[in-house]
């Protein structure tokens, strides 16, 4: 206490008669600004309406660049230049946080003008306008005109205006239907605002701790309360000794402390975390953050944490090395997914080691996207628990979160396949003949027809999202102004990504020739409501048809191909698509309303509909055709979809999935030769 006491003396001292700001003080500077930006933001948009224009792209782009100059603003101040060269800090912190390269040049201009005038108000006689905000803003909440209380009130300026700027970039695509405060929050809470922390000269809890780290040890009880200016000596008791310090006295009936949370309590918070987003998340997005928790949890208990008080930034950092030391797909292994993570560690260098004796090279660490994914589910859900009012100790990704690659590298990371090298894969069996329905990857003379075989005719000539074929239903292929279309939409199998994914596609002629229409009308008749029913276990409360389709083909196809297939194959299809598409001539409006996705410009975003059905169809006759060769022959069903029976994989147990048709396996010692 008496520490505490001379810490207040030695501000005192240093700004005679000032009034200590208060967190809510702050906080309602905040607040008031952002609403003031947000409103000033608003009106350039009515402004523009009201000329019969839009705001220029460029204007957006530039919000969103100063934005990012406030933000370092907000975290570094203006007392220090910063570097903006390659290697620099403020360009780093930058790039980690989200920013793009091509931003740099225009965030470091719009800093070093904020940053001179800062410091010419600091020195000069006269008040710029942003000073005058500032005075203003101060003047609201009824908070003292001193140096260190203007930093305070600076730095939250700073940041309401980043997080408002940043907010109105990042909502630039997505219709504006309302507005008000709890929008502005709902956008503030989506912008990354992890650039590096400074002490901030704030008032309360905050400053103290900055205060007291630099008050001279000698101090601590030298200055006595009859010192104090006068009215405060009356408020305080005298220090006592620490051994005779009594109990915290509670002020209500309730502990206003956070609460720890047991790791045993991790699986609860992690499905509520799910609960609370389960109409922004896809399945994969929720089992994403489920092994993530479960994952982490490991590492706390291998470092001996037993709650969330004790979770500290050693324990994020020895998660993030976890990632560099564990084999990229040990996802795929059940029995992968079942060691702890010390386990497998272990197993994963042991593997890395016998490749190695055998002449193959092992890359031990997951993709830096991967991590970055995981870091940002690690981030949602310490923040959830967090606003659950359990305590968890302060944390940062910096230096940790690996960078997100320039937009110029990422159209060298997926391969786009041209539809001469699609070609070959319509040669395999499952196109040509088969010799049975349960051996898709030998020759014969039968043909079935199931999501094997037309699934990657859809993916080559219309180039959509795996899931959104393969979770069809049979009435969702219909006609419309006698065009044969697919309608993509939500349906009881599966979301869709977002609001343009949904949308009606022309039937490629390739598949009409190849009976696909008859197809259909034999699911109708044997009451199929799927339209690829053999993705799907009636065993499983969840099922995922684009998995299960990957799961069915992809194998076959690689082990028919002498050269393999090429990486995330089903999604290689979809960029093929796009890219034989550009390569025609077709513009990137059509090709984003045919694949789903949202164009950049206002024209597409807000002017037009989607390309009609009639268009689409002469754009997709431009793709060539690569499945000529293959007869039309008559449908042929699976057995089991034919009889409408369970798949073959979709057994309760893995030893009863092909029981009924292949029997038991005779044990290895009852195998006799010849």
């Amino acid at each position: 206490m008496a520490r505490r006491l001379n810490a207040m003396l030695l501000q005192m001292q240093m700004v005679p008669k000032a009034r200590m700001a208060t967190k809510e003080q702050l906080t309602k500077i905040f607040a008031l600004e952002a609403e003031a930006m947000r409103e000033e933001i608003d009106a350039l948009d009515r402004a523009a309406k009201r000329s019969g224009t839009l705001r220029d792209p460029s204007q957006h782009e530039a919000d969103r660049q100063v934005g990012w100059a406030y933000r370092l603003l907000n975290a570094y101040g203006a007392k220090d230049e910063l570097s903006f060269e390659d290697g620099g800090e403020a360009r780093e912190a930058l790039l980690d946080a989200g920013a793009e390269a091509d931003d740099i040049p225009f965030i470091a201009a719009t800093y070093r003008s904020e940053r001179q005038g800062l410091l010419s108000d600091r020195q000069g006689s006269t008040r710029s306008p942003f000073l005058r905000d500032v005075l203003h803003r101060m003047a609201q909440v009824g908070l003292d005109d001193t140096a260190l209380n203007r930093d305070a009130a600076i730095e939250e300026i700073y940041r309401a205006r980043a997080d408002a700027l940043l907010a109105s970039a990042a909502d630039l695509r997505k219709p504006k239907l309302t507005g008000g405060v709890r929008e502005l929050e709902r956008a503030i809470e989506a912008i990354p605002s992890s650039l590096p922390a400074k002490p901030r000269l704030l008032w309360g809890a905050d400053a103290e701790e900055t205060i007291l780290a630099h008050v001279p040890a000698d101090l601590e009880r030298s200055v006595p309360i009859a010192n104090l200016p006068s009215g405060l000596a009356e408020t305080v008791e005298p220090p006592l000794a620490t051994d005779s310090l009594p109990a915290p006295v509670a002020t209500s009936g309730k502990s206003t402390s956070r609460k720890d949370l047991p790791l045993s309590g991790f699986d609860e918070q992690v499905e509520k975390l799910i609960a609370n987003n389960q109409d922004q998340w896809e399945d994969d997005t929720a089992s994403d953050v489920r092994v993530l928790v479960g994952m982490f949890r490991g590492i706390l208990e291998e470092h001996g944490v037993t709650h969330s008080r004790e979770i500290t930034q050693e324990h994020v950092a020895a998660l993030r090395q976890h990632f560099n030391h564990i084999l990229p797909h040990w996802g795929r292994s059940p029995r992968l997914r079942s060691l702890s993570p010390r386990e497998l560690r272990e197993e994963s260098r042991r593997r890395a080691d016998e490749d190695a004796a055998k002449g193959k090279q092992i890359r031990l660490g997951l993709k830096p996207s991967t991590i970055r994914r995981h870091l940002g589910n690690l981030d949602h859900f310490l923040k959830h628990l967090r606003s659950s009012y359990f305590a968890v100790p302060e944390w940062t990704f910096e230096g940790l979160r690996p960078r997100k690659p320039p937009k110029g590298e990422l159209r060298l990371q997926q391969v786009k396949p041209a539809p001469e090298e699609i070609r070959p894969l319509y040669d395999i069996p499952v196109f040509t003949g088969r010799s049975a329905a349960d051996k898709p990857e030998l020759p014969g003379d039968v043909t079935f027809h199931c999501a094997n075989y037309y699934l990657p005719m859809l993916y080559t000539y219309l180039g959509s999202r795996r899931n959104e074929f393969a979770g069809l239903m049979v009435d969702e292929v219909m006609q419309r102004d006698g065009i044969w279309a697919i309608q993509i939409k939500r349906n009881e199998v599966r979301r869709i990504k977002n609001a343009q994914s949904h949308r009606l596609l022309p039937l490629p002629n390739e598949l009409l020739r190849l009976n696909f229409i008859e197809y259909v009308e034999r699911l109708k008749e044997l009451g199929h409501k799927l339209l690829f029913p053999e993705l799907m276990s009636p065993y499983l409360k969840k099922n995922d048809p684009g998995d299960r389709f990957y799961k069915d083909f992809v194998p076959v196809a690689e082990k028919c191909l002498p050269n393999g297939l090429w990486e995330r194959p089903i999604h290689a299809l979809r960029h093929g698509f796009s890219d034989t598409l550009k390569q025609a001539g077709i513009s990137d409006g059509i090709i984003e309303d045919i694949s789903g996705r949202l164009g950049y410009t206002e024209t597409a975003t807000r002017y037009t509909n989607p390309a009609g059905l009639s268009l689409l169809q002469l754009i997709i006759a431009r793709y060539p055709i690569i499945t000529g060769h293959l007869e039309a022959k008559p449908i042929r069903l699976l057995p089991w979809v034919e009889k409408k029976q369970p798949p073959p994989w979709a057994g309760k147990k893995s030893g009863e999935r092909f029981g009924d048709r292949r029997g038991r396996r005779p044990k290895k010692e009852q195998v006799t030769k010849g």
